[in-house]
C-alpha cells in the first residue's frame, strides 16, 4: 500500500517538475542515501550518507552540453569534497576502539534525466586521499537514483 502511494505521489507532480531545473533532489546509491541540490544551471552540492560510518559532500560541477547521447541532458559532472567517519579499529591493550576518518574526495560521474519524470540516474567514480585514519588512497564510485522536487 505505501509503495503505491509513493508511486501515485510521484507521478502526480511529474508533469510539472523537469529534473535538470529542480532544486532538491533525494535519492538512494548502492552507498546509502543521497542528496543533491542544486546552486545554479551548472553547480551544485552533493551530500552522501552511508548509512551510520560515512558522511560526504562534494561541491560539484555540470557539464550539460558535453555528452549528447539523447535528446534528454546526459551530463557529465566533476567536482571536490570532503568525507568524515569512523572504523573499527583495535588499541595496543586488544580492545576494539572507535577510530576517526577524515577524507578529501574527488568526484566524476555522468547522469541521465528522465525527461518525463522528475528523477536522475547516475553512476560515479570517486577517488579519495585519507587524510585521518583510512587507508591513504582509495578508489570507490556508487550508482543510482535521485527523485527532485
Amino acid at each position: 500500500m505505501r509503495k503505491l502511494f509513493f508511486i501515485a505521489l510521484i507521478a502526480s507532480v511529474a508533469g510539472t517538475l523537469n529534473a535538470q531545473e529542480a532544486g532538491i533532489g533525494i535519492g538512494i546509491s548502492t552507498n546509502g542515501l543521497e542528496g543533491k541540490y542544486w546552486m545554479g544551471q551548472s553547480n551544485a552540492l552533493s551530500m552522501h550518507w552511508n548509512l551510520g560510518t560515512q558522511l560526504a559532500a562534494d561541491y560539484l560541477f555540470d557539464k550539460p552540453d558535453l555528452l549528447k547521447l539523447t535528446d534528454t541532458p546526459t551530463p557529465v559532472y566533476y567536482g571536490f569534497g570532503a568525507g568524515l567517519g569512523t572504523h573499527k579499529g583495535v588499541n595496543d591493550s586488544g580492545e576494539g576502539t572507535t577510530e576517526l576518518d577524515l577524507n578529501i574526495r574527488g568526484v566524476i560521474g555522468i547522469s541521465y534525466y528522465i525527461s518525463s519524470f522528475p528523477m536522475d540516474i547516475y553512476i560515479e567514480s570517486v577517488p579519495s586521499l585519507g587524510l585521518l585514519g583510512g587507508t591513504g588512497l582509495s578508489f570507490g564510485g556508487s550508482f543510482g537514483f535521485r527523485y527532485f522536487f
